[in-house]
């Protein structure tokens, strides 16, 4: 990895340190926040990749040196092909992470998914009852989601629980966090809601206030001091503009693929720097890097960062450089 390891930015890297990856937007849900909007029947909405396409970039993840991968969705384990990709990601060597709304993990996937020997299995659990959970997740099932967590724990999996505050759903962080740490969850990590795709829609029943914002992290603070060396308590303290700031001066090193194959440039805006089934990884990686330098992008995001009415939906693109 030491071509990874140059300097400290991103025009430095030869490739990126992460991929994260949406492997379908197929899910059984219809979460009210789902940045992707994604849900049942979605996966037709998009030209997914599929058969070869899957391991032709799984072959360039390897060949790049990439040491950390993240699969998420859409809800991940619908698609046909999950686990093939898990066992091809694992058996480079290569650190993955698999983010899950747990609905699918019985004890034989919570068995496969020990084997593999992850990094992490994320699971979402966005309130300590079924009435908040469900709310949030349209369809959903909360006892199934904590049964997740139980088998994987059981397991030996490394299982990190994730929280999506709302406006509905914040007051319960506190028994949330307790009840990651009573299912033996290693993490607890939440953040700021971003206002864009069905969360953009639903803003009225999810905003959050600062001053509901700020409660929210102390108790957070205190949950970190009692669970210290037991569960780690994590939270992104920065919102989508303030994110997108940041990246202006600081770009990620790492891309994010679409389902298509589209790489965006950051989710919250429309710009693509490239597709993984028609250029090689490392056109793309160079076109993500020319990117942030690049006047258009420069001037839109300084545009959504005045007006938040511009940020993009999940479905927006703009190809930079086709």
């Amino acid at each position: 990895m030491d071509q990874n390891l140059k300097g400290s930015k991103v025009e430095d890297y030869d490739a990126p340190l992460f991929i994260a990856w949406q492997l379908t937007s197929e899910c059984n849900l219809e979460c009210k926040h789902c940045l992707e909007e994604s849900g049942p029947g979605h996966s037709r909405l998009w030209d997914e990749m599929e058969g070869e396409e899957l391991f032709d970039f799984c072959d360039q993840i390897v060949e790049n040196d990439i040491p950390y991968v993240a699969i998420s969705g859409g809800e991940p384990m619908l698609h046909a092909k999950f686990f093939d990709i898990c066992e091809y990601i694992r058996s480079a060597g290569l650190s993955l992470k698999v983010e899950t709304n747990g609905h699918f993990v019985g004890k034989e996937e919570a068995e496969k998914f020990a084997e593999l020997g992850l990094r992490s299995v994320q699971v979402s659990l966005d309130g300590a009852t079924p009435e908040t959970y469900e709310k949030m997740r349209p369809n959903g099932n909360f006892e199934k989601t904590v049964k997740a967590c139980e088998l994987l724990v059981s397991e030996g999996v490394n299982t990190e629980v994730v929280f999506v505050p709302a406006k509905f759903n914040i007051h319960e962080v506190e028994n949330a966090a307790d009840l990651a740490a009573d299912l033996g969850a290693s993490g607890f990590y939440t953040g700021k809601t971003m206002k864009i795709g069905r969360a953009a829609e639903n803003w009225d029943e999810i905003e959050i206030s600062d001053e509901e914002y700020d409660e929210f992290f102390e108790i957070l603070d205190r949950k970190a001091e009692k669970y210290d060396g037991q569960m780690k308590i994590y939270y992104y303290p920065l919102d989508i503009l303030e994110e997108l700031k940041y990246r202006l001066d600081s770009p990620a090193a790492s891309l994010l693929i679409k389902p298509n194959g589209d790489v965006k440039l950051i989710g919250p805006l429309p710009f693509t720097v490239g597709n993984v089934k028609e250029q090689s990884l490392k056109e793309v990686w160079e076109n993500y890097k020319r990117a942030w330098r690049d006047p258009e992008v420069i001037e839109h995001t300084r545009k959504v960062i005045e007006n938040p009415d511009l940020l993009a939906g999940p479905t927006e693109s703009v190809e930079l450089y086709q």
